[in-house]
């Protein structure tokens, strides 16, 4: 292709793209162009796509989004479902370059299309039915709540999509998990940079910007209200919250200068000016969730609107069956409505039917009723003396009189009520006897449901994480619980694996930056120019090591043992396997008389740390120097970091300080010879698992047996459960509360914690239900 279509010249079906200097990629068929760039398969990688960037925009700046997006990835890996796999996000994977080392663009995970419909198209009933999507509300709760998860994921990033709208969401018909697209065109957090995006729409504009548009800084406000307006859609047929009938004609008539005057015609007070639409069912919703609809659409200067984590919480509740907080409608099972209301859905049909056959009467009368101008003209002028009524000139062939709209009405109701009588009258009992078992199939189906329940995305490992990791070994050293310590490290050390800096890649860069850093000649004291450059640094990549721990030297030679201590507990969370930052921590511990004890520990958590992990600090060896595994050089450079630290305060610190050194290395000499983990399978301690009575709804069901299916993360928690059969509400109630009280034992294989799935039997009878532990999981791995 030619660069005035906007590929770069050697990039086009055929051409060969290059993850890095190794490998590459072969481009596959183009599968659209847009403003941005050009989307190709990639048959070398059938699960992903590439998208590269038309030659014209600027690459510096894209390439600078791309490496803050493929830092800062929302928490939402695909979802896995009946052997199937649905990608959430087509969230950038990793950068691509062209045969000269330019950048070009990146990949991306492939999104099944055919799979997918837009979010609209679920909106309107008609529309629905005309694509085979539901129409009933539970399945538009569902998609809610995913929404709802899946910008939340992107906020807790500081991501922020901005043109969010129903046209630019899709979803899978068969999962309804969301599926978004075009994630680089959203306003994306990088260091000490924001890259704004550049499209919005004004059915979606927040009120406050209507006016002077939307500054930087004001993205997550745009969002929360484009979330609420979509929801609100989809659990009101599509209608918009600030459509209606205007009262007066100083009402705007488009939704932007609506949405710019308040008028928002649904909520609990009514509006002066806007009345809602007559088809809208939002008097029929539950009040705390018009409650939340009147955060979001509040017309105070500074509106407290949801969050989207906000509206995740309140809609799962009613989007999940264990809830009990929907249920099918008794006079059309294919309705559902809220407990405690009416039925939305057939008060809608009902408007509108009343509508339609308004319609048709009036019709019927105006093609019905004589002429009269007509008739005057046909047949001579007739006229009527004073107080005289007029006189009916009869139809043709209707000699009897005309007939009026109300006869004509009444005429087709006799029909109507024909036509019903002979499709009863001819239909058989067989026909009759299978649509009630249909429909008491549809009850029943309705009033069970299979548990399934999953933990809610984490945020990842924070800063303030590492802080309480730290805190928790100390006390387990002092308690003297070697498998506490043990457990603790290898979760600590597991949540720094592929997360460390970007130069960290180059090990003899690294090792060089290691020794300007860390020198004799690098203990100044507090230098504030140097120190502007460490901050720089650290806002840049706040997991460098090495100038976080530098900025915690600085303050500890000042006597600023907080800010020190926050530094180096920052260093860990960058690289928890570096024992340089753990020795930082206990040299704050004792700083101003601190915790002696608590030193020690820190000492003693540093040299094991820096001992087990001695290979992964390795270098290549210079000439004439002997080759080693690591360790050797590792503790040549714990003990040069010890004397840094040790010169950072007065000589009555010095002397506290060897003292600490010499009681941590004994007492790692002691934790080194600490035993491996008992091999152990996965499970939950028996005592928790508690009898438990629940209130029968289905006396049917009343007595019956069930398989739990439990997944335990390597750190002793649960992240998933799942039922084997359907079961009632009130019962899978019951289960959730249980297990979210168990305590649960991860798996230890080799003396490494692992995941686990076990296996819980359930059995209930007469409103109490038991468990028994059923044993490990038979899964691909064991």
């Amino acid at each position: 292709m030619s660069q005035k279509q906007g590929v770069t010249p050697g990039l086009s079906p055929g051409g060969k793209i290059w993850l890095d200097k190794a490998r590459s990629l072969v481009l596959g068929k183009l599968v659209k162009s847009g403003g941005a760039g050009s989307v190709y398969l990639l048959p070398g990688a059938p699960a992903q796509v590439a998208k590269l960037y038309h030659p014209h925009l600027d690459r510096a700046a894209n390439r600078r989004k791309l490496e803050a997006m493929l830092e800062l990835s929302p928490e939402l890996p695909d979802q896995l479902e009946n052997g199937k796999r649905y990608v959430q996000i087509a969230w950038p994977q990793a950068a691509v370059f062209d045969g000269q080392g330019g950048f070009a663009g990146f990949v991306m995970p492939l999104l099944d299309m055919a799979q997918t419909a837009e979010l609209e198209q679920i909106m309107q009933e008609r529309q629905a039915r005309a694509a085979g999507l539901p129409t009933g509300l539970g399945p538009k709760l569902t998609l809610a709540a995913n929404l709802a998860a899946v910008i939340d994921a992107l906020h807790q990033q500081q991501h922020y999509v901005v043109d969010l709208k129903p046209v630019n969401l899709r979803f899978y018909r068969d999962s309804l998990y969301i599926a978004m697209l075009d994630c680089d065109g959203f306003s994306i957090q990088g260091h000490a940079e924001r890259f704004p995006a550049e499209q919005f729409t004004a059915d979606y504009l927040a009120p406050e910007f209507q006016r002077k548009g939307m500054p930087v800084g004001t993205e997550m406000a745009q969002d929360r209200f484009a979330l609420a307006v979509i929801i609100f859609q989809l659990l009101n047929f599509g209608i918009h919250p600030y459509s209606g009938r205007p009262g007066n004609a100083q009402v705007a008539t488009d939704i932007p200068g609506r949405i710019r005057d308040g008028c928002y015609a649904y909520g609990v007070k009514r509006h002066k000016q806007l009345a809602p639409n007559a088809t809208s069912g939002h008097a029929l919703m539950p009040p705390e969730l018009r409650a939340m609809f009147d955060r979001a659409f509040s017309q105070s200067p500074k509106p407290q609107r949801p969050s989207a984590a906000d509206w995740a919480q309140l809609l799962r509740g009613y989007a999940q069956r264990s809830g009990g907080k929907l249920v099918v409608c008794t006079a059309n099972p294919e309705h559902q409505h809220f407990v405690g209301q009416g039925c939305a859905a057939c008060a809608r049909d009902k408007v509108i039917g009343a509508a339609a056959q308004a319609s048709v009467q009036a019709q019927q009368r105006q093609l019905l009723q004589p002429s009269w101008p007509q008739q005057r003209s046909a047949r001579g002028a007739h006229h009527t003396a004073p107080g005289q009524a007029p006189v009916a000139i009869p139809l043709s062939g209707n000699t009897g009189g005309g007939i009026t709209g109300k006869g004509w009405a009444v005429l087709v109701l006799l029909i109507v009520l024909f036509l019903i009588g002979f499709t009863a009258w001819t239909s058989s009992p067989e026909e009759v006897k299978n649509k009630a078992a249909m429909q008491a199939e549809a009850d029943q189906a309705a009033g069970r449901e299979v548990f399934a329940w999953r933990q809610r995305k984490t945020t990842g490992f924070q800063p303030s994480d590492a802080r309480k990791a730290v805190r928790s070994l100390s006390q387990a050293v002092s308690e003297g619980d070697d498998d506490a310590v043990t457990r603790g490290l290898q979760l600590l050390y597991r949540e720094g694996e592929g997360k460390s800096s970007g130069y960290s890649g180059d090990r003899v860069r690294a090792r060089l930056r290691a020794t300007l850093m860390e020198g004799m000649g690098a203990m100044a004291g507090y230098d504030s120019e140097l120190a502007n450059t460490y901050l720089d640094q650290l806002q840049a990549d706040p997991r460098d090591h090495l100038a976080a721990a530098a900025m915690g030297r600085m303050h500890l030679s000042l006597d600023e043992r907080q800010a020190a201590r926050q530094y180096f507990e920052q260093a860990v969370w960058a690289r928890p396997t570096d024992g340089v930052a753990w020795l930082g921590i206990a040299a704050s511990a004792l700083l101003r008389g601190g915790d002696e004890r608590d030193a020690v520990n820190l000492v003693a958590l540093a040299q094991l740390t820096a001992y087990r992990y001695a290979v992964e600090n390795a270098l290549p060896t210079e000439a004439g120097e002997p080759a080693d595994n690591g360790v050797a050089r590792t503790m040549q450079r714990m003990d040069l970091n010890a004397k840094l630290l040790r010169l950072a305060q007065g000589r009555a610190y010095q002397q506290r300080w060897d003292k600490a050194l010499a009681d941590g290395a004994l007492l790692a000499a002691r934790l080194k010879a600490m035993p491996p983990l008992r091999d152990q399978v996965g499970g939950v301690q028996r005592e928790t698992m508690t009898t438990v009575e629940y209130g029968v709804l289905d006396e049917k069901h009343a007595t019956g047996e069930n398989r739990l299916t439990l997944t335990i993360a390597a750190d002793g928690t649960l992240s998933y459960a799942a039922a084997e059969l359907p079961m009632e509400p009130m019962l899978n109630k019951v289960l959730l509360d249980s297990v979210k009280r168990w305590t649960y034992l991860p798996a230890v294989q080799h003396g490494q914690l692992r995941d686990a799935k076990v296996v819980v039997l359930v059995r209930y009878r007469n409103g109490r239900v038991s468990f028994v532990p059923g044993g490990v999981a038979v899964t691909a791995d064991n």
